[in-house]
């Protein structure tokens, strides 16, 4: 949800057009709805005003200087690199890819794929197409692993 959040920020801050992150505040929205629905089936929902809170107070001071704002783009690339990089981790050590869908992860390194051509297109901003480039390159790589480590059924 942050890396949704700051991107989505970074977006209108540097006044992008509105159909390179359209998706964003629908996402944004299914994201928080979710956590409404975990706080409430846990019996936490008396931290939501303390969520949106940290939501309000972030969104403002994402763009209180510009290197903030580009510091938290880069930190969130980082982010998400690093949750693709435990996920690596994680198929490597068990050598069995599961439920893991090399469908979705597929999907996402083509959404990927043209997010660097619709980026190349529009704003052709480094910090963007960094991004995309690097989470390609995971996704890509996350599939591989799935489709290696898939369980063949065996057949008499």
């Amino acid at each position: 949800l942050f890396s949704f959040l700051v991107f989505l920020r970074y977006q209108i801050y540097y006044d992008y057009p509105l159909q390179t992150y359209l998706e964003y505040p629908i996402i944004i929205a299914q994201d928080v709805i979710l956590l409404l629905f975990i706080l409430h089936y846990s019996g936490n929902m008396k931290r939501a005003l303390f969520y949106a809170i940290i939501f309000g107070g972030g969104w403002y001071m994402l763009t209180l200087r510009k290197w903030v704002i580009d510091l938290a783009m880069n930190l969130c690339t980082f982010i998400s690199a690093a949750s693709k990089l435990a996920q690596l981790r994680c198929l490597w050590q068990t050598k069995d890819s599961g439920q893991v869908s090399a469908l979705t992860w597929s999907m996402s390194a083509y959404t990927c794929a043209t997010r660097i051509f619709t980026t190349v297109m529009t704003t052709n901003d480094l910090a963007v197409l960094i991004r995309f480039i690097t989470m390609l390159i995971l996704n890509i790589w996350v599939t591989a692993t799935i489709l290696c480590y898939r369980k063949t059924k065996k057949t008499d």
